[in-house]
């Protein structure tokens, strides 16, 4: 364990290394009507041999075509820069850097408290820079950073979180008793959710301190629910056809990054998949075709090569498991493909409840009592998901049990005129600022 955890440190580096190598452009940004902020873990799929970040880039490109110019910066260590991404996206890999190790220097000096406050200050700082080069009359972005928020309230440019993943009262970040502490000037002005119950839960606190939440809805997974023949994007996924070309029944398992960092072997947990679900996999393969799906950060970032090299020494030898294809493909597709679907904790449980799909969630803290108990409670009221304990033989019956059930009643809902809507009040603004 003491060695995989030195590999996975050592890829870390080499991942923050490699991504300041390319020389920042944040001057050169263009002037746009919004500004988009992402980072390479956003950017789950390959466009024309370029990195797209699904949710951003197909938000990017409804606001083209309302008649808006979008500008993209990545955050800091962000790799996919340049002209490797769809949309050239701004980069201050090195102006972060610098800031990291002054930090260290500064927190001998004054402490771990001061040091954050001074960290914070360049960072706002330095979007304050970026953002009077772009002069977006709005902000999107993915759980954008403190500096962000105070910088774009300096100057009153309205900033939104794109929502990404779950929204939960325990979530670290969006829960009431971790943001209801926090000073209004680090918060953004706007939660965009995919539906009412991301927006409920926000709704609990966010208005208290100023806070809009809209729902919006997810414009990567309605663009292949309403599949437009003219969407070149989607209909050249569309032609693509099966994964698989037999009648066996498919299980989606959803894996998650950064877990490698809880590697703990007297549980059977390796920073990748419990030991009882790979056991369940090799057990079923015969009868089961099984879909590994692997995280954005697992298919480019630092955890590539732990994760690859895993799944093709454990599973490599058997043609029912395929982790490629499925992790590359938009999930709407994976999906429609899929009769089951099996995750530590991952936000597909919502999205597999758009299609009806049933979920398996393996970790035991969502169990009543744990640290994460509510998390997907309304899908699990709708009896779409439910935690099992991660034993080989439990995942194996359920697997057994919820295959006879069928697929469930979707819970999707159009939202497209809602977001429609929100990017028109948008363009007002651009159009009032060119005034």
């Amino acid at each position: 364990m003491q060695r995989f955890n030195i590999i996975n440190m050592m890829s870390k580096y080499l991942y923050v290394l490699q991504a300041v190598l390319t020389p920042d452009n944040w001057q050169k940004i263009d002037q746009c009507d919004v500004l988009l902020v992402l980072g390479d873990g956003d950017c789950g799929y390959t466009y024309q041999g370029k990195s797209y970040a699904p949710l951003i880039d197909s938000l990017g490109d409804l606001c083209v075509n309302h008649g808006l110019k979008t500008g993209s910066v990545f955050t800091h260590f962000s790799k996919l820069t340049g002209i490797n991404t769809y949309n050239p996206k701004t980069s201050y890999n090195r102006t972060a850097l610098i800031y990291a190790l002054l930090s260290r220097m500064v927190q001998l000096i004054v402490g771990r408290e001061k040091t954050v406050a001074w960290v914070n200050k360049r960072r706002a700082n330095l979007w304050g820079n970026i953002l009077e080069i772009a002069k977006p009359v709005c902000v999107i972005g993915i759980q954008p950073d403190e500096g962000l928020c105070r910088a774009s309230k300096t100057k009153g440019i309205p900033i939104y979180d794109f929502q990404h993943g779950v929204i939960d009262d325990r979530h670290i970040c969006y829960g009431k008793d971790y943001c209801s502490n926090k000073i209004a000037e680090n918060l953004v002005d706007g939660f965009l959710c995919w539906d009412e119950s991301s927006a409920s839960t926000l709704r609990k606190w966010a208005p208290q301190k100023g806070i809009e939440v809209k729902v919006v809805g997810n414009p990567w997974f309605s663009r292949f629910v309403f599949a437009n023949k003219n969407d070149l994007l989607v209909q050249e996924v569309l032609n693509s056809g099966q994964i698989f070309r037999n009648d066996r029944p498919v299980v989606l398992v959803s894996l998650q990054w950064g877990m490698m960092d809880f590697i703990d072997k007297s549980t059977g947990f390796n920073g990748l998949m419990v030991d009882a679900l790979k056991k369940a996999i090799l057990e079923t393969a015969a009868t089961f075709n099984w879909l590994l799906r692997l995280h954005p950060i697992q298919m480019r970032g630092p955890e590539k090569t732990i994760s690859h090299n895993y799944l093709t020494h454990t599973f490599g030898h058997l043609d029912s498991v395929e982790w490629q294809l499925s992790s590359e493909l938009p999930l709407p597709v994976v999906l429609q493909q899929t009769d089951l679907h099996i995750t530590d904790s991952s936000t597909v449980v919502v999205e597999a409840a758009w299609m009806g799909i049933r979920s398996a969630l393996l970790n035991v803290n969502i169990c009543p009592g744990g640290t994460a108990e509510s998390y997907y409670s309304y899908e699990r009221a709708l009896g779409l998901a439910e935690v099992i304990m991660p034993e080989t033989n439990i995942i194996k019956q359920w697997i057994a049990d919820t295959y006879k059930k069928g697929r469930g009643k979707s819970t999707f809902k159009d939202t497209r005129k809602l977001l429609n809507t929100f990017i028109e009040y948008i363009a007002i603004k651009a159009v009032t600022k060119r005034k």
